[in-house]
């Protein structure tokens, strides 16, 4: 039985992220803790177990400059031990939902090919940057602090945002819930302020034993670049770096080499209605994203 999720399911939902073999979140304490919200969830009960659940939030998304309102689902676990049936089942009726929901449903994902039957397509790609201490010849990394405002995030964002298409509307509300988000998940935020006191821009990554991972960063122009990456190599010879599909870092610094990965799927769920609202005749999802040629940025590290 296909049901709305309760928050007495927590529980339940928790021991499936143990189970599955598909969580795609790097850690529980990202979901259970901050992110599980029960009427946004949808649970397979087979005779009072929860064997199954996707979780669906709305986000404003600016697509082609009108703004509408995106699902993007996540929190997908399934007890591997039932078999993929009951999960199949739950994303069928998840994904009949949002056609009659929201015009676009947007998913993060490392495997594109499992939503292709449900009309999906892989709309983002992300470049992934590995870059060492060599290929920045300004060693220099004044002017990153871990003190900030969080309304200098909001507009240094709104400003690097005017490059780009496709990406999620960001507020004060927005950031005050991520850096919650951060702290629990152990993430490190860092911005940059130039000699005038204004905030040139930002970058989130996370430490691990073998390596520093830039998850985003946020910059307005070339120094704000590198101040950001030379401040992330002080502890490491060399780190990742994740940025959009069409941001070339070797401009810069013509020595780094980058390697493409999956970011997200979408799914344009009334095409007649898009092509309404944007006077297009698009067939595709990929044509539809892609209707002014403009880059996209669909990233979202708040869910």
């Amino acid at each position: 039985m296909i049901r709305r999720g309760r928050e007495e399911d927590k529980r339940a939902i928790f021991d499936l992220y143990t189970k599955s073999g598909i969580p795609d979140l790097k850690s529980q304490d990202e979901y259970f803790i901050n992110a599980f919200i029960p009427e946004n969830v949808l649970v397979n009960d087979v005779n009072g177990f929860v064997v199954a659940s996707m979780q669906t939030n709305y986000h404003p998304l600016m697509l082609h400059e009108k703004r509408l309102s995106a699902s993007v689902i996540f929190g997908q676990f399934y007890d591997s031990s039932k078999g993929i049936k009951y999960y199949d089942v739950l994303k069928e009726e998840v994904f009949d939902q949002q056609k009659y929901k929201t015009l676009v449903t947007i998913i993060p994902t490392k495997n594109p090919a499992e939503y292709e039957r449900y009309g999906f397509e892989a709309v983002y790609n992300q470049r992934l940057y590995t870059i060492s201490r060599s290929d920045l010849e300004n060693s220099s990394y004044a002017g990153v602090n871990k003190s900030f405002k969080v309304k200098d995030l909001v507009n240094a964002y709104d400003e690097f945002i005017k490059n780009f298409n496709g990406y999620m509307v960001r507020d004060y509300n927005y950031y005050m819930n991520l850096i919650d988000l951060l702290q629990m998940k152990r993430y490190n935020l860092v911005a940059f302020y130039d000699d005038d006191g204004n905030c040139k821009g930002y970058m989130i990554y996370f430490i691990e034993s073998s390596k520093i991972v830039i998850e985003e960063i946020i910059y307005l122009d070339g120094l704000a670049l590198t101040r950001l990456l030379c401040y992330a190599l002080r502890r490491k010879k060399s780190i990742q770096v994740f940025v959009s599909e069409h941001e070339d870092l070797s401009k810069a610094y013509p020595s780094v080499s980058y390697k493409l990965v999956n970011g997200y799927v979408a799914r344009i769920n009334d095409f007649e209605l898009f092509n309404q609202l944007y006077e297009s005749n698009v067939t595709t999802t990929m044509e539809g994203f892609n209707l002014l040629g403009k880059a996209l940025y669909i990233n979202d590290l708040n869910y």
